[in-house]
């Protein structure tokens, strides 16, 4: 995600390749970064933190806590934290960092990659306008930006970002069905990539709901309602949903 993000900012003309400092505990991942973007390698988190005015957080959850404990001394009240990690509030931050630090959670999905990320934006207690504008620039490089009140962050996590890998999964059968019907594994995977891409640029086209969308390939006694009514009699909708819900409660649970 962070490679996405660098990619992004680097690509976007806003921001100065010489601005953008970064570590990351592999040396051949930070070393490839800075040959793809032009990052200045640093050879410490806490290097970052000293050198940077926007500190973007992009570790896991879990590894959070390690992290602060070496860089929080260096950030003060005049340098904007953003994190990227699910299930931190920015009332979580600011118990752990000096008092006025601002904080920006953010939220985005894999697809800033290709610069089609939906993204999350909520300000903590001492985030002012311009914060939220610096974070606004960073991700609006990579995607749409969407501000959020903070207590929607776990199913924006779950709609907005985790829900990717259920399209993956989705691509994936489809190819696999496609290659029990004859085709080739890269022509079906193809297809299927083509067909999720222009339906999702379909269901964004208009104001039409996307069943009444689907509706319209639907003939009366034809084929597609066939594989419709099959999906639906196996859960396919419900099982979805539960999905998202699952992965609502974890976000809340590494909240805890």
């Amino acid at each position: 995600m962070a490679g996405a993000i660098i990619s992004g900012m680097a690509s976007c003309g806003k921001f100065k390749n010489d601005y953008l400092y970064g570590y990351n505990r592999s040396e051949a991942k930070t070393k490839a970064l800075k040959e793809k973007h032009g990052l200045i390698p640093c050879a410490s988190a806490s290097e970052v933190a000293e050198k940077s005015e926007v500190i973007v957080l992009a570790v896991k959850p879990q590894m959070m806590q390690g992290v602060l404990d070496e860089i929080g001394k260096l950030i003060t009240k005049e340098k904007l934290v953003i994190s990227i990690a699910a299930g931190k509030s920015t009332e979580w931050y600011a118990e752990r960092l000096a008092k006025g630090v601002p904080v920006v959670r953010i939220m985005p999905n894999i697809n800033a990659k290709v610069k089609a990320s939906v993204t999350a934006v909520c300000g903590g207690k001492s985030a002012t306008d311009a914060h939220i504008k610096i974070a606004d620039g960073i991700f609006s490089s990579v995607g749409k930006v969407y501000h959020i009140d903070e207590t929607m962050f776990p199913a924006f996590g779950a709609l907005g970002g985790a829900s990717g890998a259920f399209v993956l999964m989705f691509i994936d059968a489809l190819a696999e069905a496609g290659v029990r019907a004859g085709f080739s594994r890269p022509v079906a995977e193809e297809i299927a990539e083509g067909v999720v891409v222009g339906s999702g640029a379909l269901a964004m086209d208009g104001d039409e709901h996307p069943i009444a969308l689907m509706n319209r390939v639907c003939s009366p006694g034809g084929t597609t309602i066939e594989g419709v009514c099959r999906l639906r009699e196996l859960g396919f909708e419900s099982a979805v949903q539960q999905g998202i819900q699952a992965i609502i409660e974890k976000d809340i649970s590494l909240s805890r």
